[in-house]
């Protein structure tokens, strides 16, 4: 998710490009409406006293409306994300960790607690990068994002909340064409992708990517288990090598369903000044020059 594009997943980033992974959780415009594809076909069968897979695969991401739990996206395009929601709070805290090599990985972290957000910003061990980072940006403090905003480093700069549709999983389970189940909890079948809504994070392949799989965009396969109360614990697709673009899985993952922990406002020795994130945001715009 970057300021001129915030809805594809991306392959990784030449290391000229790095330091707009800052952006990744901040440079958000919004996400498309609902599809107004059709519907697609029946279901399989279901297994004997057991709800209609799709029935249940659809029903399985209304827990997330409680704005209460733990979400983790492993994906070839952004390394892993992680995000606890907790709505009663009103706080969100999302991570994204990418790590290209064992010495070459980036690390920008976000948090809002109601009305405020913070960045913390490690780019310490990412490679290509001058030796002597500010330690404005090797993860030593949480930063106002308003100042690093409103100095141009990250574009449009969009307050993220515990809102509903935010993962884009839930754009996915809608899409599903075919399922199956595999027991009480487990289903697979395939899913098409070339119109997917993504969640308010901006999820989703993008265009060219979904251009260069063709016809086989349409049923990707997926499998998927729900918990013991039938919500999602788990969605993953799989794609295969298409052009430029190598096979590949993404992988949607949740947990701590209303019992996700409360980020707090940063405080003390850890919180940044406006005048951290100013020069936090001169220093990403020195190394997008170079």
């Amino acid at each position: 998710m970057l300021p001129q594009d915030s809805h594809n997943w991306r392959r990784p980033m030449s290391r000229g490009r790095t330091a707009t992974l800052a952006a990744l959780v901040l440079a958000l415009t919004g996400c498309a409406g609902p599809s107004d594809a059709p519907s697609p076909g029946p279901a399989a069968s279901a297994g004997a006293g057991l709800p209609d897979p799709k029935t249940a695969l659809a029903a399985s991401v209304a827990a997330l409306d409680a704005l209460n739990y733990e979400f983790k996206l492993s994906s070839p395009y952004d390394g892993v994300i992680s995000v606890v929601v907790h709505g009663p709070s009103g706080s969100l805290e999302v991570q994204q960790r990418v790590k290209y090599s064992a010495t070459d990985i980036t690390d920008v972290r976000y948090r809002t607690v109601g009305d405020v957000q913070w960045l913390r910003l490690d780019f310490s061990q990412t490679e290509g990068l001058p030796p002597d980072l500010p330690g404005v940006l090797t993860g030593q403090k949480w930063l106002p994002a308003k100042p690093l905003a409103s100095n141009g480093a990250f574009g449009p700069l969009r307050l993220i909340r515990p809102e509903k549709n935010l993962t884009g999983a839930e754009g996915l389970v809608t899409r599903v064409v075919a399922v199956t189940r595999k027991g009480a909890a487990s289903f697979d079948g395939t899913v098409d992708v070339t119109d997917a809504v993504p969640g308010v994070l901006g999820f989703s392949l993008e265009k060219e990517h979904v251009a260069a799989l063709g016809d086989r965009a349409v049923s990707l396969p997926f499998r998927a288990t729900t918990d013991s109360q039938g919500r999602l614990r788990q969605f993953g697709f799989d794609y295969p090598a298409a052009g430029d673009y190598p096979a590949g899985r993404v992988s949607f993952t949740f947990d701590q369903y209303d019992a996700a922990r409360p980020a707090g406002a940063p405080t003390g020795s850890e919180l940044g000044s406006d005048a951290d994130a100013t020069a936090a945001a001169a220093a990403l715009r020195a190394i997008q020059q170079q």
